[in-house]
């Protein structure tokens, strides 16, 4: 639903926002992402509908998806965390580590706050958390990775303005800063580097929505690859020395609004294996050393997925949503050994999520995730081929929205 604006704005959002512009650039809590480093939506109110949202924009989180629908949001203020259980780990040769041995709880920070400028455009803010991670027993030895852990820490924040362009379509453009920080342990038992580091970067986010009457609404976004800085600490680790890049994603959806109920569906596609930490080959496969341009990587496969959701206002104060989300396989049986690291092997997600408005203008939000635990199951010679991989999630969010 279009949220109504109001012509007068009193001057103390302005500095309202520069604030949370200032803030929200120094957030970066723990993540542990559903399909590689990638949640499987943002905002709470997309995550409750399977991570929809290209052509519905919900919440001040929209920015994070599509740039575009900040238009439709009016002027809000969106406060939020996820609360992600894991239960991941491997399996090498015939025996089992259980890869959140020492931590399985993670907290994901989010906010989103956008302001009109007039009634045809707007500007806001969505920050996001990305990331992964393990953290085996202190006295595992994994094929000579001692007392493994690793942990990947994202903070990504879209800066953005939309613009109408008529009564049927809107543009929208983000500037998109990234902060990162990496923890490994284990690859010292190895003679590699372990260690601490972080990095920035940049990318753009840019999107489009179009309304086709009869309740229809369409929406495609695209979001380049953001460079980050190369990771010192890692140079003989990281292929392309230290290289760790987040990826370019673009994506399509539709929106269809009848009466009180609306089904959305999307359309994602992730270039993992144009980061090359990412996608090269793994240690029995790579055509390079450690480090290198052609060094060993985590064998990722670029994903499609597909996010489908449906909403329901069951009165004026209470809407109900549910949602399914489904990635094709990421992680190559080939490449497993790294992926000890990171045992991203779940990609199947059923969701449900609720909304209810309270008084003057704010709104409770909460949405649930069942990521389904699956394996992948090494192939080839050792120590890739044996060695599986397992990942199965809860993830639980509540947010807290406020129209001004």
């Amino acid at each position: 639903m279009k949220m109504p604006t109001s012509s007068h704005r009193p001057s103390h959002r302005t500095t309202l926002v520069a604030t949370l512009i200032a803030s929200g650039c120094s957030l970066a809590g723990s993540a542990l992402a559903t399909q590689g480093t990638f949640p499987h939506g943002y905002g709470v109110k997309s995550e409750g509908m399977g991570g929809a949202g290209i052509a519905l924009a919900q919440d001040g989180l929209a920015g994070a998806t599509n740039p575009a629908g900040m238009v439709e949001v009016g002027n809000r203020l969106d406060l939020g965390a996820a609360f992600l259980k894991v239960d991941n780990g491997s399996r090498f040769g015939s025996t089992r580590f259980d890869g959140s041995a020492d931590k399985s709880l993670y907290v994901i920070p989010q906010l989103g706050a956008n302001r009109m400028l007039d009634d045809a455009s707007a500007i806001g803010l969505s920050v996001v958390g990305n990331g992964v991670g393990t953290a085996y027993r202190h006295s595992d030895d994994i094929g000579g990775l001692r007392g493994p852990r690793s942990e990947l820490k994202q903070m990504v924040a879209t800066a953005s303005y939309a613009r109408k362009l008529d009564e049927a379509n809107a543009i929208g453009a983000g500037l998109v800063l990234a902060r990162q920080v990496l923890t490994i342990h284990g690859p010292g038992g190895l003679g590699l580097p372990e260690g601490r580091d972080e990095s920035y970067g940049a990318g753009v986010r840019l999107g489009w929505t179009g309304h086709l009457g009869f309740g229809l609404s369409l929406g495609a976004a695209y979001a380049s690859r953001i460079r980050m800085s190369r990771m010192d600490e890692f140079r003989g680790l990281l292929a392309e020395h230290g290289d760790l890049d987040v990826p370019a994603n673009y994506g399509a959806g539709i929106a269809w609004r009848i009466g009180a109920t609306t089904l959305a569906v999307d359309y994602l596609r992730i270039e993992w294996s144009d980061v090359r930490s990412l996608g090269n080959p793994g240690v029995t496969s790579a055509d390079g050393p450690p480090g290198s341009r052609e060094g060993p990587g985590f064998g990722w496969r670029d994903q499609s997925v597909w996010r489908v959701g449906i909403a329901h206002a069951v009165t004026d104060a209470l809407t109900l949503r549910a949602g399914y989300n489904h990635g094709t396989k990421l992680l190559d049986p080939r490449d497993g050994f790294l992926g000890v690291l990171a045992p991203s092997a779940n990609r199947r997600h059923a969701t449900l999520g609720a909304s209810y408005a309270l008084a003057k203008g704010t709104e409770l939000s909460v949405a649930y995730a069942r990521s389904f635990k699956e394996t992948v199951h090494g192939q080839g010679p050792a120590p890739d081929g044996i060695t599986d991989l397992y990942m199965g999630q809860h993830w639980l969010s509540v947010a807290y929205g406020v129209r001004f």
